[in-house]
């Protein structure tokens, strides 16, 4: 046998090219010195599906090219001249080995370290998280210490819930409050949810309750602005994108504040009020004992201009006196709504005018006629001209009311806001005040998301299009003809909830619209008066924000 001889600088070449093909581990940093013009080559095999991070630190330049099993390149990077760190991740696609070369493109040696900081696997990575309270509410923290330690009795937790009600409600900062909304499990619960009008910042959270260990606590803490106002439900055993919630939604049975609910209403019709303690008093809605009332009549007139019949509501102030100094005129939309029992309408008109912060008012209430409500407050100059030249005219001639338009209000919420503006527009030598409500000035005639019934006068009688509510078509329509109109001799109160924000793409909603429309009046010279609350679009707000608007606009200096 001959033996060859094999010089030393050799061998330790061949065990470094062994070295520079190790297989790479998780967690294990490789570092190597590596000549001008040389590739060390590593290697590492994965499962289908797995994700691996990766950091590259280099004292020279050096790349790295990273291989599929089958030879393909999956990704390069070119190091930078200098000192560098960089760090990626990779996603296998198929089983199999995976190489990862590193090249000196140069012509001096370079040092680099590779470290594979982790590996997780599909399932890994798909594996239910362990949910984790993103608003930690200490008053639930103290709870889940508890029932976690062996102390799973849970009757002196609910004992003081149901003394001190729900929400619970914690400071956080100077801006937000932490709101806990509670459900006791009574039945076999798989899921509760809370269903209002609220909006906290950040992405749409799902509002699903949840629940601490096997206890009958299921809770929700939210981030909620601390003068929020706002009506809710609890929905138990609701899955989704099934059932309708209206099938368990419910009131709060540790909240004995109720919207919506007659006596001897259901659970299931009722809503629950959420006030938080900074939400702004409504003062003007509670009745005051020795407060004198008003008078509430019904009439009716004909239109010639629509070809219709309208129902009216009358308000007349206490001491109303046909031959005495003419009345203020307030004409509202959507007839007598400020008369129901939960938004409290004479109570804050008789409030109002007996505490002189308005003058005795005359309010003509306008009722909807069948199905025709979007038909007519959606800018129908059919309507507003039947409200200026017949309406009006029939009011001052049966009421002693005045002919000043600095006097006469026309005001409504929703698309009634969007009237009164519209009304004003048209007729501003009859209307000289509005006041919106939450007015829907999103709407346009392309922008209608659906708004608007069979017949719609400034679209040329065209069918709205449900599916147009969105950023490809553009709203404020109303907006845009205050912009090429002269200014006018009109005030204007607008109110929008911070709720009421577009969180769903529409390309703005109402509260958006309602201070594009507020910034344009103002540029053009307007009184604009503008009021954001912190609701949604409900009557809970408006009810306290209708007396704002009027002292405003009727109210003496």
């Amino acid at each position: 046998m001959k033996f060859v001889s094999v010089p030393i600088c050799l061998c330790l070449l061949l065990i470094q090219n062994v070295s520079a093909q190790d297989k790479l581990v998780a967690n294990s940093p490789v570092s190597r010195t590596i000549a001008a013009g040389a590739t060390d080559k590593f290697s590492i095999s994965l499962n289908d599906g797995d994700y691996v991070d990766v950091s590259l630190s280099q004292h020279g330049r050096v790349n790295l090219a990273i291989i599929y099993p089958g030879g393909t390149v999956i990704r390069r990077l070119s190091g930078p001249q200098g000192d560098a760190k960089n760090t990626f991740a990779i996603a296998a696609e198929g089983a199999g080995v995976y190489s990862f070369n590193i090249a000196n493109p140069g012509e001096q040696a370079a040092s680099y370290e590779l470290l594979l900081q982790k590996v997780v696997s599909l399932n890994e990575r798909f594996r239910p998280e362990v949910w984790t309270d993103p608003n930690p509410s200490p008053r639930m923290q103290a709870l889940r210490k508890q029932l976690t330690s062996g102390q799973t009795n849970t009757e002196g937790f609910w004992k003081e819930v149901a003394a001190q009600g729900t929400p619970l409600v914690e400071p956080l900062n100077d801006n937000y409050r932490l709101v806990t909304f509670l459900w006791r499990a009574e039945h076999d619960t798989r899921s509760v949810t809370v269903s209002g009008p609220f909006v906290v910042p950040g992405p749409t959270p799902n509002n699903v309750l949840h629940r601490i260990g096997e206890s009958d606590v299921w809770y929700l803490t939210l981030k909620l602005p601390k003068d929020a106002r706002f009506t809710y439900q609890l929905v138990p055993n609701n899955p989704p994108s099934s059932e309708s919630t209206q099938a368990t939604a419910q009131v709060d049975p540790f909240n004995p504040k109720r919207w919506g609910c007659p006596q001897g209403a259901s659970k299931f019709r009722c809503q629950s009020i959420a006030e938080l303690p900074d939400a702004a008093p409504q003062t003007w809605i509670v009745s005051k004992p020795g407060t004198p009332a008003g008078h509430i009549e019904k009439q009716s007139i004909k239109s010639e201009i629509q070809k219709l019949d309208r129902d009216l509501t009358i308000y007349t102030p206490a001491g109303y006196k046909s031959d005495g100094p003419p009345n203020a005129l307030l004409v509202l939309f959507d007839g007598d709504d400020i008369l129901a029992p939960d938004f409290h309408g004479q109570t804050s008109l008789d409030n109002l005018i007996a505490a002189h912060k308005i003058p005795p008012t005359v309010v003509v209430m306008v009722h909807n006629v069948g199905n025709r409500r979007l038909v007519d407050l959606v800018a129908n100059p059919e309507f507003a001209d039947s409200l200026a030249t017949e309406v009006i005219p029939w009011v001052r001639t049966h009421y002693n009311v005045t002919r000043e338009s600095s006097r006469t209000v026309v005001c409504g919420y929703s698309a009634g806001g969007l009237a009164a503006a519209y009304v004003a527009l048209r007729h501003s030598e009859v209307f000289g005040n509005v006041l919106s409500q939450s007015g829907a000035f999103w709407w346009s005639p392309e922008h209608n998301g659906g708004v608007c019934a069979s017949k719609c006068p400034e679209t040329g009688g065209r069918r709205p299009d449900p599916d147009s509510r969105d950023s490809r078509t553009e709203g404020n329509w109303i907006t845009k003809q205050f912009v090429t109109s002269p200014k006018l001799p009109v005030r204007f109160y607008l109110q929008a909830g911070t709720f009421e924000v577009d969180k769903e793409g529409t390309g703005g909603n109402i509260l958006e619209a309602t201070r594009a429309l507020r910034d344009v009046l103002t540029a053009k010279g307007y009184d604009v008066y503008y009021q954001q609350f912190t609701g949604g679009h409900d009557d809970l707000s408006w009810r306290g924000t209708f007396a704002d608007g009027l002292i405003a606009l009727l109210g003496r200096p």
